[in-house]
C-alpha cells in the first residue's frame, strides 16, 4: 500500500498486488480490469464521479525484475508526518504489507550472493529475522531515527536497520588493582551513617574535655 506518489506530497492512495501467474493478452486484461472496477466502484459512484479507477498491470519474467518490483511495492512513501498528520496518527501501528496462501513448495529460483540485501528485505517483509529466520517481535512504539543512527547501524534498505550486537559482559569477576584493603578497625569501613555518628560523638567528647 502506498499513500503518496513517487515525488509528490499530495495524498494519492494506491494498492500494489503481486500474484503468481502468466502473461495476459490485452483482451483478457481489459475484461479483468472492467470487472475489478465494477467490484470496487458501484454504479452510483461512477455516474456521479466517473470511472477514474486506474489499474496498472505489468508482467515480470526474470528474478531481477521480480525483486525490483517487490522492492518498489514494499518501500515507504509516507516519509514525513507533516504531509498529513491526522492520517499519520490513524495509521500508527498498521502493517502495510501482507500475504496469503501457502509457501510450502520448493523455490523456483534462488538469489545469488549479490542480491543478499534484497533477500534480507524479503525476510523482513515476512516478519522474519534475515540472520536466523525466526519470527520477529515488532515494537509497537516507534523509536526516533536519531537514536537508531547513534548506534551506527547497518542500513538494510526500505527503512530497516540492523543494530550492532550487544557486547557481552566480561568473563569472570573483575579484580580492581588500584584499591587497598583497610584495617579492620579503620572507621572508613563503616557505613556513612555510622561514620557520621562516630564523628558527632568524637566532637561531643572533645567539647566536654575542653570544658
Amino acid at each position: 500500500t502506498h499513500d503518496f506518489g513517487e515525488r509528490s506530497t499530495k495524498y494519492a492512495f494506491h494498492l500494489n498486488i503481486l500474484v503468481d501467474g502468466g502473461y495476459l493478452p490485452p483482451e483478457t486484461l481489459y475484461e479483468l480490469k472492467r470487472k475489478l472496477r465494477r467490484m470496487i466502484y458501484p454504479r452510483s459512484v461512477i455516474r456521479k464521479w466517473g470511472d477514474k479507477l486506474d489499474i496498472f498491470y505489468e508482467y515480470r519474467q526474470t528474478p531481477a525484475e521480480m525483486m525490483h518490483t517487490l522492492k518498489y511495492v514494499t518501500k515507504a512513501t509516507f516519509r514525513d508526518i507533516d504531509w498529513d498528520e491526522p492520517l499519520a496518527c490513524n495509521l500508527h501501528g498498521e502493517r502495510y504489507s501482507g500475504w496469503w496462501g501457502k509457501w510450502d513448495k520448493s523455490p523456483k529460483w534462488q538469489l545469488d550472493e549479490a542480491d543478499k540485501k534484497l533477500q534480507n528485505l524479503v525476510f523482513l517483509e515476512q516478519g522474519k529475522c534475515p540472520e536466523c529466520g525466526s519470527q520477529l517481535q515488532w515494537n509497537k512504539q516507534p523509536l526516533p531515527l536519531v537514536l537508531v543512527l547513534m548506534e551506527d547501524p547497518a542500513d538494510l534498505g526500505n527503512g530497516y536497520y540492523a543494530l550492532p550486537a550487544i557486547r557481552p559482559p566480561p568473563a569472570g569477576r573483575r579484580q580492581p588493582t588500584n584499591l587497598i584493603e583497610l584495617p579492620d578497625g579503620d572507621d572508613r569501613k563503616h557505613p556513612n551513617a555510622v561514620r557520621r555518628s562516630i564523628a558527632l560523638a568524637q566532637r561531643e567528647v572533645s567539647r566536654r574535655n575542653g570544658d
